[in-house]
């Protein structure tokens, strides 16, 4: 793997995870069902979550940290990753998503599943249902038989073989049952500027 002098251009600037998240967003959203290497999202200036979690995991390497992904499971919803990251102050995340409430969140989580957590009232279907139930964290050295930073092939193989890495429940089914719907001005919010081109529809 090696970048191109551009990309290491655009890299050196994206030197803080402030920075890397301040260019997901400005990032268009990619509907396709499609999944290419950070190297694409570079060339096309989009991508959806997977897409840009890679793009932020490939970020933070060339700054030093490892590329650590956060899968999270969803029932009947989309499924959703974060970039994770740890400093003095503790985990952070970076993530591109197509609702307002998903992106990042600042290193100031004592744990894992406490920064998993923080996602918990803001995950949610169309329908306004609460839906994260699981989480996984993936160290994407693991996958680099993938070839994923730079690759022109399509990842989206990739992303389904997270399932099989083992995931932390966050819910029962019985309480997935009992769980209420959000309320209105949390819907709203969170679903302001959404492609919903790109949505999951519960």
């Amino acid at each position: 793997m090696s970048w191109t002098a551009d990309e290491r251009r655009l890299l050196r600037k994206l030197n803080s995870p402030r920075k890397i998240q301040d260019h997901l967003d400005q990032l268009n959203y990619n509907c396709e069902n499609s999944a290419f290497s950070p190297r694409w999202v570079m060339i096309t200036n989009e991508g959806h979550c997977f897409e840009g979690g890679l793009f932020a995991c490939a970020a933070l390497e060339f700054h030093g940290y490892k590329p650590l992904m956060v899968d999270l499971e969803a029932h009947n919803d989309d499924h959703h990753v974060l970039s994770v990251y740890r400093t003095q102050t503790g985990w952070g995340s970076i993530a591109k998503s197509n609702t307002a409430l998903l992106r990042g969140r600042v290193p100031f989580y004592k744990s894992m599943r406490e920064l998993v957590m923080s996602y918990f009232d803001f995950y949610f279907n169309t329908k306004g249902e609460l839906a994260l139930t699981s989480y996984a964290l993936i160290n994407l050295n693991k996958y680099n038989q993938w070839d994923w930073r730079t690759t022109d092939a399509d990842l989206e193989d990739m992303g389904i073989s997270f399932h099989k890495e083992k995931h932390h429940r966050l819910m029962t089914p019985r309480q997935i049952r009992t769980l209420q719907k959000v309320s209105k001005p949390v819907f709203d919010a969170c679903f302001l500027g959404a492609n919903w081109d790109g949505l999951f529809k519960a």
